[in-house]
């Protein structure tokens, strides 16, 4: 029996009796195995079967997560070689440490210690980043011997020196005297 394929729309023949059943039931005819496959399946873009499978991810790790954390302890375990580790961060390093002095790097690094620092304080750590950007401002404004005197590390040694001719100048010299007096020595 003669009939037009549901999608590239060219006549086929096929036996009477499987174009009836497939009629009476609904189903679309196809010419072959090539049509059948291309016409069953469901245009769907790219984009939205990329979206499809990242949440079925997201369901399956929420609901499997002890699983497949055990798995990968055991396979890290099973396959952790550290002289090879040794010589893979080695390979890295130098890569690494350019990577690292990078402006853009260094930017999002200083930001990074500003919220992980200030993270320790809790619900103050809005205050905590306030506080600090003031001092750092503060002391931006004042000259380097300002900071010196106010922390006390201005003519430190020389401080300290006159402070140590002080002390031997307050002590009492009479006890020498007295050890040589003839009545202190029992005579």
């Amino acid at each position: 029996m003669k009939f037009r394929c549901a999608h590239c729309g060219k006549t086929a023949d096929r036996p009477a009796g499987h174009v009836n059943r497939s009629r009476a039931q609904g189903l679309k005819l196809y010419c072959g195995f090539r049509c059948s496959g291309l016409g069953h399946r469901k245009h769907i873009s790219k984009a939205a079967l990329v979206e499809r499978k990242r949440l079925y991810d997201l369901e399956y790790r929420r609901k499997n997560l002890a699983r497949i954390k055990a798995n990968k302890v055991e396979y890290f375990r099973r396959t952790y070689d550290p002289a090879k580790a040794r010589i893979e961060r080695k390979k890295r390093a130098k890569a690494h440490a350019e990577y690292c002095r990078r402006p853009e790097y260094r930017r999002w690094k200083s930001e990074y210690d500003r919220q992980y620092r200030a993270k320790e304080f809790g619900p103050f750590a809005e205050a905590y980043r306030l506080t600090v950007d003031l001092n750092r401002e503060i002391k931006g404004r004042a000259s380097n011997h300002e900071i010196k005197w106010q922390n006390q590390t201005a003519n430190k040694s020389q401080f300290r020196k006159r402070q140590a001719g002080q002390k031997e100048r307050s002590r009492p010299r009479h006890r020498d005297r007295r050890d040589r007096h003839p009545a202190a020595l029992g005579q």
